[in-house]
């Protein structure tokens, strides 16, 4: 399919996906990773073939990856007690007690990464091709779901809470337990093994340039209002059943208000937030979410920050690694943009890229996100140094630049209620020629559910055009 248009509203290309610069390194604004995908997932390693992630296949067929896409050890360290551990499990110190709690919680795994008695996998990507034997604990929140396993060691609770606020920005109050548990099993679980991660330096930024070059868009080329690609494109209204779609093209000028255009086109993928969708269609009333009562579509503010440093971040024990976190804080910590450069590179320094949701329950998650988009850059980038001295006491008078992201809607929130009940559904259902498709109809903030989500839309359009074929998703 050639005849498209992609309308982009901000400047650059990608979402939450997109990077920056500091004179030391590129660095990401948000997605910073994507895990190695299984071979199952078949529609995924052909986009990363495409890219050039994917350079070749073994004699078993096994996909090989480029060595320097894949993050090199030490993948993980975490901070207790001022002190730095390898992993991400505050093992240190457990008690007899609290070690055989965690191996009955990894044993639990074990016995749920299977099929349920429909032939699919219980836990799987896309979310909504699981089996349905497990669904029910979409009502409940993880939390509850450990208080009736017995789960009370604070050191496995905390691994298991740090795992929800940094796929969902959510606590374990606020996470459904099938989201809770769809982090440890939807790749396939394997603790001794754990999957390869793919990373660059600024995040997922690399793989959305790589997409928009195969389409011959250029950054920094100048606009090119034929392009198929068009960012600073605001899309003021769509008519669904004509397929009518108003946008105001802008230029290059900050001051230029734009050129108003009109496009006719027999599909349209809507792959922005799915709240922003009322307000552009003619037809108000068609919206499916209009007047739904269950648990309402929520999202987490984010605060991301990335820090110029003249030295490499150190600590006591274990060195530094890419993902670096302290225990029973309210961050998540960073990852190290310069982590994987070649070691050739001797030049001095690095930079660091900080974490942190800022999770509260419905509907008090408002009030964070107000706070968010009212701190300044001082008041931000003060805030981030302090948590970096917290884990690394010194490291203020290391800092050269702080570069400050502020997420207000970063993330789809996986509340008890949300995955399995009628707001997804709604979302996600045609309105006239208009599908939605973005990451937060899919109710789970992964790459794998957004990458899916677009594949089906894009089936979905390819068939309503008479030029559809089989499916790539598994």
């Amino acid at each position: 399919m050639h005849d498209f248009r992609v309308l982009e509203l901000e400047d650059a290309l990608g979402g939450t996906a997109r990077g920056g610069e500091l004179p030391r390194s590129r660095h990401p604004l948000g997605a910073h990773y994507l895990p190695r995908p299984e071979p199952r997932f078949h529609a995924l390693e052909r986009l990363l073939e495409d890219l050039g992630v994917i350079i070749g296949r073994d004699p078993a067929g096994r996909a090989e990856y480029a060595p320097s896409t894949i993050v090199a050890a030490s993948v993980e360290r975490h901070q207790l007690d001022r002190i730095w551990y390898a992993g991400i499990s505050p093992e240190h110190g457990a008690t007899p007690a609290e070690q055989a709690e965690a191996e009955r919680w990894y044993a639990h795994l074990r016995a749920l990464d299977r099929e349920g008695p429909d032939g699919r996998r219980q836990f799987t990507l896309p979310s909504w091709r699981a089996s349905a034997a497990l669904r029910e604990l979409d009502a409940i929140s993880m939390r509850d779901y450990l208080q009736r396993l017995g789960v009370t060691s604070w050191r496995l609770r905390w691994e298991i809470d740090y795992a929800c606020r940094d796929d969902y920005g959510c606590t374990l109050e606020q996470t459904s337990a099938y989201a809770a548990l769809h982090h440890f099993l939807a790749r396939g679980y394997d603790e001794d093994r754990p999957r390869p991660l793919l990373a660059w330096p600024d995040g997922n930024a690399e793989l959305t340039r790589r997409m928009a070059a195969r389409l011959g868009y250029i950054a920094a080329a100048p606009v090119d209002p034929h392009a198929r690609v068009r960012t600073r494109a605001a899309v003021v209204s769509i008519d669904p059943d004509r397929g009518a779609l108003r946008a105001v093209l802008r230029g290059e000028d900050p001051e230029d208000p734009g050129e108003l255009v009109e496009l006719s086109a027999r599909a349209i993928l809507w792959a922005a937030p799915r709240f922003v969708l009322p307000y552009v269609l003619t037809a108000r009333g068609r919206d499916p979410l209009a007047g739904h009562r269950g648990p309402a579509m929520s999202y987490s503010p984010w605060l991301v920050a990335s820090v110029e440093l003249l030295d490499r971040p150190g600590g006591i024990g274990s060195p530094l690694a890419w993902d670096n976190v302290p225990v029973q804080r309210d961050n998540l910590g960073y990852v190290v943009a310069t982590h994987g450069e070649d070691r050739s590179d001797t030049r001095p320094g690095a930079v660091v890229t900080y974490y942190e949701p800022l999770t509260a329950e419905t509907p008090a998650v408002a009030t964070r996100r107000a706070e968010l988009l009212a701190g300044d850059l001082s008041r931000w980038s003060d805030h981030v140094v302090r948590q970096l001295a917290a884990m690394h006491p010194g490291i203020e008078r290391q800092v050269t630049r702080v570069s400050v992201t502020r997420w207000g809607h970063a993330m789809i929130r996986p509340v008890p209620g949300l995955l399995f009940g009628d707001a997804l559904a709604r979302a996600r259902a045609p309105i006239g020629v208009v599908r939605p498709c973005a990451t937060d109809v899919t109710g789970l903030a992964l790459f794998e559910q957004a990458f899916y989500s677009g594949v089906e839309a894009a089936e979905e359009a390819l068939a309503r055009l008479g030029r559809g074929a089989a499916s790539m998703i598994p």
